[in-house]
């Protein structure tokens, strides 16, 4: 029985350690994902104004 509970004490601190080292990796990550999704719009933007101007110098041009 105390071989069971010992047991079970180490799974469940490699658990803990587990938890924590993910805990860190998310929240260095974080900040990332927060300047990946600010060069996303940007880009998004860009893309918008190009196809603008695209569509503007088709128009432009004679039938």
């Amino acid at each position: 029985m105390l071989d069971e509970l010992n047991l079970l004490e180490s799974k469940l601190n490699k658990l803990i350690e587990a938890i924590e080292v993910l805990k860190k990796e998310n929240n260095e990550l974080k900040p990332n994902l927060h300047l990946a999704k600010e060069e996303i719009q940007a880009l998004k933007t860009k893309m918008n104004e190009a196809t603008l101007k695209v569509e503007n110098l088709l128009a432009q041009l004679p039938s």
